[in-house]
């Protein structure tokens, strides 16, 4: 098939959700399939790795997004009915390449990726195929309550924007993805089909016998602020609690732009705050036990799956859990208060053989249900039907 792929962040170096995903989705349908990415780039750098998208795409059209143009974009359309990061990513000169492209090229397949991208291919008549990830209504509706003044005033309006705009898109493509049976339910739409999310299990994997050296690592991009408000919330309700039980213990926060607050609360004697590391697996593999106290997000968390996948046993809540099918106690442990995250946390660390079987079976659940070739082959599926339903 010859497919456009479309999308709003440059998607290399996967370091984001919103790059790990279409960087994956790149590197195996090109096994089979011809691939034109069209995608924004924010900085002059990012070109710099053009080569190895080069290696999965048979030809990249990219297009700079300002920064201040986009925040433009936002201030002259808060009038308009359109969500914000659609407003955000709305720019003349993309829409320009993408007629362009449409007329000048035979796609069998256009997949967008990310609900913001969607006034750039909405109207086009060629089979055309909607990657959601999440509902985003339902991560709003998680997000607002928890952010505070300015923030929470500017996501309750952007909830009330996307409700109506994404039950609008879903009808308007072919299909739509979601990595969630719930997301998929909420939104109540026969044209959206849930495949969970996947993980390289060949790059994200035990390297060496598990740590026993008390560390806890919090991984992710640090500049999402669900990120921050959950490793914040665990050093001030659960950290020097634990500690006092473990002396030994430490906390590793491993991520791309750790802000102010996070950075502060880091000593480097019981709290170290890495940023920007060139491998989290091998970051994974140095800790004992993995923390994810997330207090809003929805779907799967991509951090989750990783220490999953590096066999490190993980205490997250319901709903950092999310839709992965992992059972508490087994491959994972829950724990919705702070009282039980650090009873949680206590446990694995003190009891090494049970760490140490929890994240074996962890490993062994990423592998069954979360690998890419099993992703990929139920993508190449939906794919083919649109292509059926169209002939």
């Amino acid at each position: 098939m010859n497919i456009l792929f479309v999308t709003a962040r440059f998607p290399y170096p996967p370091l984001r959700g919103d790059q790990v995903i279409p960087y994956y989705r790149l590197k195996l349908l090109s096994r089979r399939h011809n691939i034109t990415l069209i995608t924004f780039y924010q900085h002059d750098k990012d070109l710099e790795h053009l080569k190895e998208l080069s290696n999965f795409c048979k030809e990249i059209i990219t297009v700079k997004l300002s920064k201040l143009a986009s925040i433009l974009n936002v201030l002259v359309g808060i009038f308009s009915e359109l969500p914000f990061q659609v407003l955000y990513f709305r720019l003349r000169a993309f829409k320009k390449q993408m007629q362009s492209l449409v007329i000048s090229r035979k796609f069998d397949i256009i997949h967008t990726y990310m609900l913001r991208m969607t006034e750039y291919t909405k109207d086009l008549n060629e089979p055309k195929i909607l990657d959601l990830i999440d509902l985003m209504q339902l991560n709003l509706k998680k997000r607002v309550p928890l952010d505070k003044f300015i923030r929470k005033i500017a996501f309750k309006e952007e909830l009330k924007r996307i409700i109506e705009y994404e039950n609008q898109m879903i009808m308007k493509y072919d299909r739509s993805i979601l990595v969630s049976d719930n997301d998929k339910s909420y939104a109540g739409s026969d044209k959206i089909t849930a495949i969970p999310l996947g993980i390289d299990t060949n790059v994200f994997k035990r390297y060496s016998n598990l740590s026993d050296d008390k560390t806890i690592i919090f991984s992710g991009n640090m500049g999402y602020s669900p990120n921050e408000s959950a490793v914040i919330w665990f050093i001030k309700e659960c950290f020097w609690k634990i500690k006092h039980e473990v002396p030994g213990a430490k906390l590793v926060i491993v991520g791309n732009n750790p802000g102010l607050r996070v950075k502060k609360m880091g000593d480097n004697r019981s709290i170290f705050v890495t940023g920007f590391v060139k491998s989290m697996a091998d970051e994974l593999n140095k800790a004992q036990i993995a923390i994810a106290p997330m207090q809003s997000g929805y779907g799967m968390h991509i951090k989750i799956l990783e220490a999953m996948a590096c066999a490190l046993p993980i205490i997250t809540t319901t709903s950092g859990l999310g839709a992965i099918g992992a059972i508490h106690g087994k491959d994972v442990f829950i724990a919705d208060n702070s009282l039980d995250f650090i009873r949680s946390c206590i446990k694995l660390l003190n009891d090494y053989d049970l760490a140490k079987k929890v994240g074996n079976n962890a490993r062994d659940l990423v592998i069954k249900n979360h690998s890419w070739e099993t992703h990929m082959n139920k993508l190449e599926k939906i794919y083919e039907s649109i292509l059926k339903s169209d002939n």
